[in-house]
């Protein structure tokens, strides 16, 4: 697996949505490339703040409206 494989499956990879034998060949390729390591890192520290600030609670009404807005 080269770079670009990997970075393309890193968001499977880390919602572990990969098959078993791909997510062998990503963990494998994370191991010995620290550039490609970095941007898992990085990946699952987004998703887990993302987390961390969905829990806090239901959103302000204004953003919730503003959200409404654009997206309907």
């Amino acid at each position: 697996m080269n770079c670009n494989d990997c970075l393309q499956k890193l968001d499977s990879f880390v919602d572990r949505e990969l098959s078993d034998k791909e997510l062998e060949e990503v963990r494998d390729h994370l191991q010995r490339c620290p550039p490609c390591d970095q941007f898992y890192q990085l990946e699952v520290g987004l998703k887990r703040l993302v987390k961390v600030c969905c829990d806090q609670g239901q959103a302000p009404a204004q953003l919730r409206e503003r959200l409404t807005q654009i997206l309907f």
